[in-house]
């Protein structure tokens, strides 16, 4: 079992998906950059913005994500940087190489670091849940708990 973003349903396949959470996706920004006091930040605002994000290689579904999010305004964003890591694509961003487009999740971990704006009009939000293949009858206690259910069994 891993705890992932919801894959690309030709990726998913011979797996089971379980929804655990749904988070806002947020425009990431160094605190000293312009936008770092904005309310919020138009999809065509970041589309003219150096955009860094997650590399194509290793993971297909945001570039995926990009695209969906971006057809409706008819711009693509440019991308400045592709990173393999969440650190990595943090530090970026703080050194003030451009945009990022993330969880609002992602706030926990970078605290002061980056400035978290809302996006207008607000995107669909991004799924995280759990993903095994077969039935799963740990997986069914890990899930209950996860979601804060008691499935018994005593020693919960």
């Amino acid at each position: 079992m891993a705890l992932t973003v919801r894959p690309l349903r030709k990726l998913a396949r011979g797996f089971r998906f379980e929804e655990l959470a749904r988070y806002a996706m947020r425009v990431a920004v160094a605190p000293k950059h312009e936008l770092a006091k904005s309310q919020t930040v138009s999809l065509e605002r970041v589309a003219r913005e150096p955009l860094i994000g997650y590399s194509r290689q290793d993971y297909p579904d945001y570039h995926a994500m990009l695209e969906r999010l971006f057809a409706p305004v008819g711009h693509h964003p440019r991308l400045a940087g592709e990173h393999d890591s969440v650190t990595s694509l943090i530090a970026a961003v703080e050194s003030g190489h451009g945009f990022a487009l993330v969880p609002e999740c992602l706030a926990c971990m970078v605290g002061p670091r980056l400035t978290l704006i809302p996006l207008t009009p607000p995107p669909p939000p991004i799924t995280v849940g759990a993903i095994w293949r077969g039935e799963g009858g740990l997986a069914a206690h890990f899930i209950a708990a996860a979601k804060g259910e008691s499935k018994g069994g005593g020693n919960d």
